[in-house]
């Protein structure tokens, strides 16, 4: 994926207030083979302590819930994949004297991988005295980790069994399936002097191995090494080497940022904008690299008008991919969870020839998703009384509808289980309709 697109949705982020602090180094709970779903859900605010957060499971109804009640426990539950209760209240971790200031989650195959940062003092902008905490759910059981290395998300492969949790200069933090939690010593990795060297941040693929790219700055240029492991593995061999040109004379560390959808290529994004994006990818045994996008995404790139590709993340679990190359029809393309590549791009009719559309927007709804984009209305056009809209949506991110709504005076009202734009509504359960 290249950089210069509109990122829309978001992570399932938790800006939580919970102060955290072990109840052991590590420690897990699961439930014995009698435990019921006979509880309640607890719901909490953000004003005494940080408001639940829902992950999907993949057995029919089931959830998790990860919230805070007073800012100083994580409290999970457990729906029934029934739907019909929870189980009992949970606080995996718990510390009076620290406070949140940021937590992610990460879902995966049934996997539920959280990293939590968390602070002595929120008044002070100071972050040396800060810790990571890691959380990993899966089968009605969590294991925790305090101290699992520099990292602000998590990240897990889409079978769930593999989870990285962060990493130091000596050592990886992973969690898997059939061992839980586990440190790993580096073998391979270059440091951090970053007078010589820029490592990425370790990436995760898809085959539970571990992908780190080691920037080398020089004279008008980057050598970029791909370093990689064996899954489940930390020792890290270099498998190819790019050298990439900086434009302009400024000196550069040439840092990167990595991300993939398949154990065989990766997108390595200099963070410096002088030198291109590019890729490493596999062909058999070997690396090469390329400037031509492996993961099949289809940008819309227009010079002047409505609109450049936007991306929703975190949509589900998956993403969106949405554009209008001459603001009149639009783009859409999914990715989902699992798979390496992007869809084939779709190219919808929603407004008539000769509209002029100015603005396009995504909107996760219900169990689907929404885009419209707005035409503004035309004065010189007798009996305009507002805007039109075009818009698409989809229930499941595979297939999609379409509808054009005129003469709408009011702003579009999106909520979680519906869009209503003038007289037209939408839900994932119904689709579009009337009145």
């Amino acid at each position: 994926m290249s950089r210069g697109r509109a990122w829309l949705g978001g992570a399932l982020a938790v800006a939580a207030a919970a102060g955290l602090g072990a109840a052991g180094a590590f420690g897990a709970w699961p439930w014995s083979a009698g435990e019921t779903y006979g509880h309640a859900l607890e719901r909490y605010d953000d004003e005494h302590g940080e408001p639940n957060r829902y992950v999907d499971l993949a057995d029919g109804a089931a959830q998790l819930s990860v919230g805070s009640p007073d800012g100083h426990r994580i409290v999970v539950q457990w729906r029934d994949p029934d739907g019909h209760g929870w189980t009992a209240p949970d606080a995996v971790w718990t510390d009076r004297r620290s406070t949140a200031v940021d937590t992610t989650v990460r879902y995966g195959g049934g996997t539920v991988a959280i990293v939590a940062t968390y602070t002595p003092d929120t008044s002070d902008d100071e972050d040396s005295d800060n810790v990571q905490v890691a959380v990993v759910c899966r089968d009605l059981a969590c294991t925790t980790a305090r101290s699992p290395g520099v990292s602000t998300e998590a990240q897990v492969t889409p079978d769930g069994q593999v989870a990285y949790l962060g990493s130091t200069e000596e050592a990886v933090r992973i969690w898997t399936a059939g061992d839980g939690l586990r440190r790993l010593p580096w073998s391979g990795h270059p440091g951090f002097d970053y007078h010589e060297v820029s490592p990425s941040r370790p990436l995760l693929a898809p085959d539970g191995s571990l992908r780190v790219v080691v920037s080398h700055p020089a004279r008008g240029s980057c050598r970029f090494d791909l370093l990689v492991s064996e899954p489940r593995s930390a020792d890290l061999v270099r498998a190819a080497r790019s050298s990439r040109p900086l434009r302009g004379r400024a000196p550069s560390d040439c840092a990167s940022y990595l991300d993939t959808y398949s154990a065989d290529w990766l997108a390595v994004h200099p963070s410096d904008h002088r030198a291109d994006d590019f890729w490493f990818v596999r062909r058999g045994a070997h690396w090469a690299t390329t400037t031509k996008d492996p993961s099949g995404l289809a940008l819309v790139d227009v010079d002047r008008g409505c609109c450049d590709t936007a991306i929703a993340g975190f949509v589900h679990w998956n993403d969106v991919a949405f554009g209008s190359p001459d603001g009149r029809r639009i783009q859409v393309q999914t990715h989902l969870l699992g798979h390496e590549r992007w869809s084939e791009p779709l190219l919808l009719d929603a407004a008539p020839p000769g509209s002029r559309c100015t603005w396009l927007e995504g909107h996760e709804v219900g169990d689907g998703f929404a885009v419209l984009m707005t035409c503004p209305a035309d004065p010189t056009r007798a009996g305009s009384a507002g805007d039109a809209y075009a818009v698409v949506a989809s229930p499941d991110l595979r297939h999609w509808q379409s509808a054009w709504v005129t003469d709408v005076v009011d702003e579009p009202e999106v909520t979680e289980e519906a869009l209503r734009v003038g007289p037209v509504s939408w839900t994932s359960e119904h689709g579009f309709a009337r009145g």
